[in-house]
């Protein structure tokens, strides 16, 4: 949460302010309520900043008109005190001597704001942020230089941070530092960079490092230095090239960025399929040799995870527990050395995720992760890491991550399904080709969906609750689609398992309630016509997605989506999924809402 950006440049071309903003328009998806850029001038700072839509205040306050070989720059998703101007970072010191921007939480601010303000500071904002330059400050007017201020800095504050610094006295270097929360550097000859995510600074380098907690980055327009701490030694490290092009960021045509990563999905499957297979048997090792499996992750990566909840125990016989990650106290008590972890994540960066994972290593656990970005600190922990491969993906409500999560998930149950022989010949057949096929099936059912859901958004919009319903592996289908609907369409929309539903549920039913059956031709799928049944007798519309010869489903049924014929038994919670996507999507735009920025979340969550 919170797009950050530094810029470190020599004579460029291009205005500091525009490259700043236009860093900080890439990183709308972390957070977009307010906004501001520092420069470091020869009159010392330049502060411009203001609450509201990125886009809209860079065009008010003239970001790509400023000037200038120094900046820093924040997109803010308020923690501490409302989006106000006041509020927006970056914040200085004040003397404005020193200027910063923070992704995380000073947890012991409020200690730290009684100490300073009875030094004689004047506190502006209602951030915990606001602390740190001040702290700076009188380390500076106590003789430190920067890099033993920090120390001090570092010693004193609780919590987590990404903190990016620059101070009058060294115009032409930027200070960046992590503990929790991401920053990655960018490499030029024209010029080095920081920020909280790659694309920021993606049209300018594709020479990337990864930075480690406890680490402080130095940054000037020629060199960089990165140094641990507390010791101040320095690492040698060197960038590596990411392969993403700045045009996997942007839109490509698509209205929203949802829109094309719904899009994008065949090809992200087929290029994971393509790629690292060993690893998923590596990891079904894990799986066997283990005594119980945990799996750890949050948001809809969790509800990825769930596809090893329904499928490790039945390909591998083993005991497997899910977590949720802000909730992994419940489970830490049974972690031990035969214990192994799956940790799904996007960003690698999840705080929650991350803290479990920290956790279960002191326990002595085994990890293996499923994760997006490469050299995230989820990867740097783990004894195995599966990469799914997804590129960069903007829009706030996970879809081709949460599908190349659950791709890979499933790969390792058919890896596991392999080795322990649980399948029979027939069974593994069906099970290794919906494994090479899944690719083009999503394709085709986005293909064949879009319309119809398109059409049906202008009748859902006009809901405030639905039901969406499954059974076994379904139900994972259904917390997913129910979580896309209410989180970009603000609809209200619950997942049960659909024999759930008649205990307590089924009461809100009357004419007209949406619900969303996901059916795949599967063993449940003759106890969802009874499912399907209930609802319609009280009056409900119900929308189903089905196999496309199930011709009984859909005559019962007021709509069906039809998902291709032979594909019911194995990977239905990513195919049956795809019409639940799109459902959401044209949904958000019917009520007039911006499905890439849902109202109060940001993506990569980096606060508990």
């Amino acid at each position: 949460m919170c797009g950050i950006i530094g810029v470190c440049q020599n004579n460029s071309k291009i205005k500091i302010g525009k490259i700043v903003f236009d860093a900080l328009s890439r990183l709308e998806y972390r957070g977009y309520d307010s906004v501001g850029i520092a420069t470091i001038t020869e009159n010392g700072i330049l502060l411009e900043k203001d609450a509201g839509k990125i886009g809209d205040v860079g065009k008010k306050l003239k970001f790509e008109q400023i000037e200038g070989n120094t900046a820093i720059g924040h997109s803010r998703w308020a923690t501490h005190g409302p989006p106000s101007q006041k509020n927006s970072h970056p914040h200085s010191s004040m003397s404005d001597r020193v200027v910063i921007v923070h992704n995380g939480i000073i947890e012991n601010y409020l200690e730290l704001r009684e100490r300073y303000t009875g030094k004689g500071y004047v506190f502006k904002s209602q951030t915990d942020t606001e602390i740190i330059p001040h702290f700076l400050e009188e380390e500076l007017k106590n003789g430190k230089n920067m890099e033993q201020a920090i120390l001090q800095l570092t010693s004193e504050i609780k919590g987590t941070y990404a903190l990016v610094i620059t101070h009058t006295d060294e115009p032409d270097k930027i200070y960046a530092l992590r503990k929790d929360n991401p920053l990655v550097l960018g490499i030029s000859n024209d010029g080095n960079y920081c920020a909280s995510d790659i694309p920021a600074f993606l049209p300018y380098t594709k020479e990337v490092i990864i930075m480690k907690d406890q680490e402080l980055a130095i940054l000037e327009p020629h060199r960089y230095t990165i140094k641990k701490l507390p010791s101040l030694t320095v690492i040698d490290r060197k960038p590596h090239t990411v392969t993403w092009t700045p045009e996997a960021a942007q839109k490509g045509g698509f209205p929203h960025y949802m829109l094309k990563e719904i899009h994008e999905q065949q090809k992200v499957l087929s290029f994971q399929l393509a790629t690292q297979n060993d690893i998923f048997g590596k990891i079904a090792e894990m799986v066997n040799d283990a005594e119980k499996v945990i799996l750890v992750a949050a948001g809809t990566a969790y509800y990825a995870s769930l596809n090893a909840y329904h499928t490790f125990p039945e390909y591998g016989k083993k005991v497997t527990i899910p977590a949720i990650a802000a909730e992994w106290d419940t489970v830490k008590p049974l972690v031990d050395d035969n214990t192994l972890i799956l940790a799904v994540s996007q960003s690698g960066e999840t705080l929650d995720t991350m803290k479990a994972i920290k956790d279960a290593r002191e326990r002595n656990a085994k990890v293996a992760s499923i994760v997006n970005v490469t050299g995230s600190s989820l990867t740097t922990i783990s004894d195995e890491v599966a990469y799914i491969h997804a590129g960069p993906e903007i829009g706030v409500a996970a879809t081709k991550t949460y599908s190349a999560q659950s791709y890979a998930v499933w790969r390792v149950a058919h890896a596991l399904a392999n080795i322990n022989g649980t399948l029979d010949k027939n069974e593994m057949k069906l099970f290794s080709r919906t494994i090479n096929e899944v690719p083009q099936i999503v394709q085709k059912t986005v293909t064949a969906a879009e319309a119809q859901a398109r059409d049906l958004a202008g009748w859902f919009k006009n809901k405030h609750s639905a039901f969406y319903l499954g059974r076994g592996v379904s139900h994972i289908t259904a917390l997913e689609g129910a979580l896309k609907m209410k989180e970009i369409s603000y609809i209200h929309a619950e997942a049960y398992p659909a024999g759930e539903s008649k205990h307590g549920p089924i009461a809100l039913i009357q004419p007209d309630y949406p619900v969303v059956f996901s059916i795949p031709d599967d063993r449940h799928r003759n106890k969802m016509i009874g499912s399907v049944q209930e609802m319609k007798a009280r009056g409900a519309t119900t929308i189903g997605i089905v196999d496309e010869y199930d011709n009984e489903m859909k005559s019962i049924l007021d709509h069906a989506f039809e998902i291709p014929t032979g594909y019911g038994k194995f990977l239905t919670p990513i195919t049956y999924n795809i019409p639940q996507q799109l459902l959401a999507y044209y949904t958000s735009v019917s009520v007039g809402a911006n499905p890439d920025m849902p109202r109060n979340l940001a993506k990569s969550v980096t606060v508990e």
